[in-house]
């Protein structure tokens, strides 16, 4: 990647322009379908010599950014997190959901030029029923952040934040505080009419106090929180792996059960904790398990793979780990589920290394093999990354959005083909930038979430 404090300097020249979005909250209650995939318009700010506005890129053009305060609302204080998407299935409209430290923003980007800020909802708060939050047992996800102003006091909340969709419904957790899974019916967004939206969850499920991450497999319609610091179900709080939801009713979950493992010989901080998950019913190619539901879960130090067909008697199926694996934070398979791509967060830091994908072979789902790295150009942290098609989009921190081409993934060889770089100054191994993003819009858009600057929207131009 070019020289840092090159950019940092043409990325002051460009500020004076148009980086932030021209919000239209203008009165609009069509209901028509909108095709975005044949009807959106070219982004204004191309990707050009390297440029889209003052923003390093390559084959990424740039829509739009939606500053923080238009999010949330606030002027000062409050910071994002964790994004996801939904498209409306009446109106075809394509929204953002975009997490903050104190709630949560849907943004309506069926015009990306103009996005358009259409509900706001507070987080909740369930000190009532879990009054203390146990601590001192095993580390709530706050790497990096501290007593600093971007992160709440622990006493009182989290910058974590996360969020998926099933069925219309929005369901949202956060890490480290008491607030339950909340649930909001995604159709009230069309009730938008000009004036932002000031929107209460339909269902707050309280079995749980915090967890970090909330993972759902549309297909089967459960959904698993990971990271689960306090809980009235799944035992001790010192045990947090699985907590299994069903939302056949999506609008009144129920639990489901809990997966700890207890298996000796692989590294963990804590009793059987997963960091992340992804979770599918498996049809890919090793034949003992086709059929069943299974979770891949990024657990610390470790790979840990997971039956969760029956809930109440999960199992686990294979696990391992690379011996220089610092914590392995989350990862996706590939779409035909042979390979799964991880990320390590903490080995820049701790290792002094440049950024680096671990790419696993689990087409033997009892011993999933280490392939080897994808090393990037930079020395940036690595987050969340997801797969569509033959690309991986990874959002790393201060060196924004990368896309890479997997399509030789067997050979574990892989290449980076496009990247949008939210902060131009730096490529520093410090939790700033790019939380993480969304690319399954079929308008083909991408939304990132930036921690600092806001919500972004780009379009890759892959061939």
């Amino acid at each position: 990647m070019r020289n840092k404090l090159i950019f940092g300097i043409i990325f002051v020249l460009f500020l004076g322009g148009a980086v932030s979005c021209n919000l239209n909250n203008s009165e609009d209650d069509s209901r028509q379908p909108v095709d975005l995939g044949s009807t959106l318009q070219e982004a204004p700010f191309l990707c050009d010599d390297g440029f889209a506005n003052g923003f390093p890129c390559e084959n990424v053009n740039f829509y739009a950014q939606v500053s923080i305060p238009q999010l949330s609302g606030q002027s000062s204080g409050v910071f994002l997190n964790d994004i996801w998407g939904w498209t409306d299935p009446e109106t075809e409209k394509e929204y953002a959901l975009v997490g903050l430290t104190n709630g949560m923003s849907f943004v309506d980007i069926s015009d990306p030029i103009n996005p358009v800020v259409v509900g706001r909802l507070p987080e909740s708060n369930l000190i009532a029923k879990y009054k203390t939050i146990a601590k001192g047992q095993y580390p709530a996800c706050n790497l990096g952040l501290g007593q600093t102003q971007r992160s709440k006091s622990i006493t009182e909340g989290s910058s974590w934040r996360d969020v998926k969709v099933y069925e219309d419904h929005a369901y949202i957790v956060s890490d480290n505080q008491p607030h339950g899974m909340q649930v909001l019916d995604l159709t009230k967004l069309r009730n938008y009419s000009g004036e932002i939206l000031n929107l209460q969850h339909d269902f707050l499920y309280d079995r749980l106090a915090s967890a970090h991450n909330i993972v759902i497999n549309e297909e089967s319609g459960f959904a698993f929180a990971t990271g689960v610091t306090q809980a009235d179900m799944c035992g001790s709080n010192s045990e947090s792996g699985l907590h299994m939801i069903d939302l056949t009713n999506p609008r009144n979950p129920e639990f489901a059960g809990c997966y700890i493992d207890d298996t000796p010989g692989y590294y963990r901080i804590a009793p059987g904790y997963i960091h992340d998950a992804q979770c599918v019913n498996y049809n890919g190619p090793d034949s003992e398990h086709q059929g069943k539901e299974v979770c891949f879960n990024s657990a610390e130090g470790n790979i840990v793979i997971t039956d969760v067909s029956d809930k109440q008697n999960p199992t686990t199926i294979g696990f391992n780990r690379q011996a220089d694996m610092q914590y392995s934070h989350q990862g996706w398979l590939t779409e035909d589920q042979s390979y799964f791509l991880m990320n390590d967060e903490l080995d820049e830091r701790n290792l002094g290394r440049g950024t680096k994908t671990y790419i696993w072979d689990v087409q033997d789902l009892e011993a999933p093999e280490f392939l080897g790295y994808y090393e990037h150009s930079t020395s940036s942290i690595d987050h969340n990354l997801f797969i569509k098609g033959n690309y991986v989009y990874q959002s790393n921190y201060n060196a924004g959005l990368q896309i890479l081409d997997i399509t030789d993934v067997a050979a574990a060889s892989i290449e980076r083909v496009a990247y949008f770089d939210t902060q131009p100054n730096t490529d520093a191994a410090n939790f700033n930038g790019t939380w993480s993003n969304y690319p399954f819009f079929k308008s083909g858009l991408v939304i990132l979430s930036d921690i600092e600057s806001g919500l972004f929207i780009v379009k890759p131009e892959l061939e």
